[in-house]
C-alpha cells in the first residue's frame, strides 16, 4: 500500500513538472496590471437610459513595475446581455475611459474593462452591472380619452426618474378612438414582444421597447374562410412565463410560444362526444399570481364565467377546452353552478377582483337579476389541474353605499378587504365580517379607474393606485393619478395616500409595463 502511495506521488510530482514547463521559455519579468475598484466596485450597478445618458467610467490602473510597459496595452468595452438575449455582445468603445453615449437596448448586462499586455498576450479584466431602460421600459400606462373620445396614452415612467410622458402613441401612425385598455406581456421570455392597444373598434399590436409599428390585430375564422379585423378585447391576463389567455370579441384564446403569439382555434368551448360547444365567457379572468416570481411554482390555469350557463369553468394548463368547475358534495358553501343555487336562472357577471391575500384568492362579483343583490365569490385557484378551493359566498346588502353601482374594485393583500370606488368616493369594506364599508377618501372629481398592484416589485407592499377626473380643464386633462398603501388591521380598514400625479387625461385604464 506504501509503495502505490509513492508512485503516485511520483507521478503527480512528474506531472506538475511537465505542466510548469510547457510552452514558455522567455523569462522576462511580467508586469502585473491591477484595475482598482473604482466604477467596478461589488455592489455598483449603472442605472442607464438608451439615448438619454452617457456612460463615462476612468479606471484606475497600476502597475507592478510601476510603470507600463514598453510593448503597451489594448483597452476594451464590452457589454454582455443577461437577461433578455443572454450572450449577446455589444463592443463600447476600445479606450482606456469610457466615455460611451448609451445606445443599448432595454436589458441587464455585465459590463467587461479588458487590459490585454500587447508584450505578452496576458489579458487583466474587470466588470460591473448594467440595467438599461429606455423612457418607455418600465412605468404605468395610462389609457385615457379626450371629450371627443379620442384615445390619449400617457405614461408615468419609472425607468429611473420619475417622468410624466404625455400621448405617447401620438406620432406612431393610428389616430385611435374608444379606448379600452393597454397590456403588456412583462415577462422577458416573450415570444412576441409586443404591446397590445385595445379600443372598441379594434386590436393593435405595437413594439413593445420603442410602441411603434403598429399593426392591427386579426384573427382568423374557419366559419368565413378568412380573417376577422375589429377585434374587441376585453381582458388579457398571463401568469409569468406561462401561456396567456385573451378575452376577444365573444371568445377565449390562449396564446403560448407554440402558436408564436397567434390566435388559432378558439379555446371557449366544450368538447362533446358531436362536436364543440362554443359558449360566450364573461369580460373578466381569474388567476392567481402568486409563485409567479419563479416559472417553476407559477399557477398555470384560468377560470373564467360561463355567460350563457351561468357556471364557472376552467382552463387547465396547456388545455385547449374547458371543463365546468366540479363540485366535491353538497355541504360545500355553493355551487360552481349558480343555476343550482338559484334556480330561476341563475346569476349574471359584474367583475373579478385577483390578489395576492391568502395564497392569491379571487372575488367574482355577481348578481341576481331576480332578487335584485349582488354576491361576493371567494376562491382560490390552485396548481392542482381543475382545481379551485372555494371559499364562501357574501350576500352583499342593499344598504351597501355605492356598491350596487360600483364597477371598480381591488382587494388588500393582508386582511382581504374590498376596496371600491364610486362616484367620488373610496370605501372599504370588510365583507367577510358583515360590517358596513368604510368610507376612507372623498375625492375632488370622479374615480374612473382603479389598479390593484399584484404585478410590480411592491406587490407584497398592499398597494393600490386610483384615477379621477374633473371636467373644466381647458387641456381636457383634468386627470389625477393617486397612490394608495394599505395599512388595515383585522378589525379596522386604513390606507394612506403616499403620491398624486396630476394633469391626465381622462383615465380609463391603468396597467403596469416593465421591459
Amino acid at each position: 500500500m506504501r509503495t502505490n502511495i509513492f508512485l503516485l506521488a511520483l507521478a503527480g510530482v512528474m506531472l506538475s513538472a511537465c505542466f510548469d514547463d510547457k510552452g514558455n521559455y522567455s523569462y522576462s519579468q511580467i508586469n502585473d496590471v491591477t484595475i482598482g475598484q473604482k466604477g467596478f466596485d461589488g455592489d455598483t450597478v449603472y442605472l442607464l437610459r438608451s439615448d438619454v445618458d452617457d456612460l463615462k467610467i476612468s479606471p484606475e490602473l497600476s502597475y507592478r513595475e510601476g510603470q507600463e510597459s514598453a510593448g503597451g496595452y489594448s483597452y476594451e468595452w464590452v457589454a454582455v446581455s443577461s437577461n433578455k438575449h443572454v450572450g449577446q455582445r455589444t463592443q463600447l468603445g476600445t479606450d482606456r475611459n469610457l466615455d460611451y453615449k448609451v445606445k443599448l437596448k432595454a436589458d441587464d448586462y455585465h459590463l467587461f474593462f479588458k487590459v490585454t499586455d500587447l508584450a505578452t498576450g496576458i489579458v487583466y479584466s474587470r466588470q460591473a452591472t448594467l440595467k438599461v431602460n429606455n423612457l418607455y421600459t418600465r412605468g404605468w400606462i395610462l389609457t385615457g380619452k379626450d371629450q371627443s373620445g379620442n384615445m390619449v396614452v400617457d405614461m408615468l415612467s419609472i425607468s429611473r426618474d420619475t417622468l410624466h410622458l404625455t400621448d405617447i402613441l401620438a406620432n406612431k401612425g393610428l389616430a385611435l378612438k374608444q379606448p379600452i385598455m393597454v397590456w403588456t406581456d412583462n415577462s422577458p421570455e416573450s415570444y412576441e414582444n409586443q404591446v397590445y392597444v385595445c379600443t372598441e373598434n379594434g386590436t393593435y399590436r405595437y413594439g413593445r421597447e420603442d410602441l411603434d409599428n403598429p399593426q392591427e390585430l386579426t384573427i382568423f375564422d374557419p366559419d368565413i374562410k378568412g380573417y376577422r379585423h375589429s377585434i374587441v378585447m376585453h381582458d388579457i391576463q398571463k401568469i409569468s412565463n406561462k401561456p396567456a389567455l385573451f378575452l376577444a370579441d365573444k371568445y377565449a384564446y390562449a396564446l403560448n410560444s407554440l402558436n408564436e403569439g397567434e390566435f388559432g382555434t378558439p379555446v371557449s368551448y366544450y368538447l362533446q362526444s358531436n362536436g364543440y360547444d362554443y359558449f360566450t365567457p364573461a369580460p373578466g379572468i381569474a388567476c392567481n399570481h402568486t409563485g409567479e416570481d419563479n416559472s417553476a411554482a407559477a399557477i398555470e390555469q384560468y377560470v373564467v364565467y360561463n355567460s350563457r350557463d351561468r357556471v364557472f369553468c376552467n382552463l387547465r394548463a396547456m388545455g385547449t377546452s374547458m371543463n365546468n368547475l366540479a363540485d366535491s358534495d353538497t355541504d360545500e358553501p355553493f355551487s360552481w353552478d349558480t343555476k343550482k343555487d338559484f334556480t330561476t336562472g341563475g346569476l349574471t357577471f359584474v367583475a373579478n377582483v385577483n390578489s395576492l391575500y391568502s395564497g392569491g384568492q379571487t372575488a367574482t362579483i355577481l348578481y341576481d337579476p331576480i332578487g335584485g343583490k349582488r354576491y361576493i365569490y371567494t376562491y382560490t385557484i390552485t396548481r392542482q389541474s381543475g382545481v379551485a378551493t372555494k371559499g364562501k359566498r357574501y350576500e352583499i346588502p342593499l344598504t351597501a353605499p355605492g356598491f350596487y353601482q360600483a364597477r371598480l374594485f381591488s382587494l388588500t393583500t393582508k386582511q382581504g378587504y374590498l376596496i371600491y370606488a364610486e362616484g367620488n368616493h373610496l370605501y372599504g369594506y370588510n365583507f367577510r365580517n358583515g360590517k358596513d364599508p368604510v368610507l376612507l377618501c372623498t375625492f375632488d372629481g370622479t374615480a374612473t379607474a382603479i389598479f390593484n398592484d399584484i404585478v410590480t416589485d411592491e406587490k407584497q407592499n398592499d398597494c393600490f393606485y386610483v384615477a379621477t377626473y374633473s371636467d373644466g380643464a381647458s387641456n381636457q386633462r383634468g386627470g389625477k393619478f393617486y397612490k394608495f398603501a394599505v395599512t388595515d388591521t383585522a378589525d379596522k380598514i386604513k390606507v394612506s395616500q403616499k403620491h398624486v400625479w396630476k394633469g391626465f387625461p381622462e383615465i380609463v385604464n391603468i396597467s403596469y409595463k416593465n421591459f
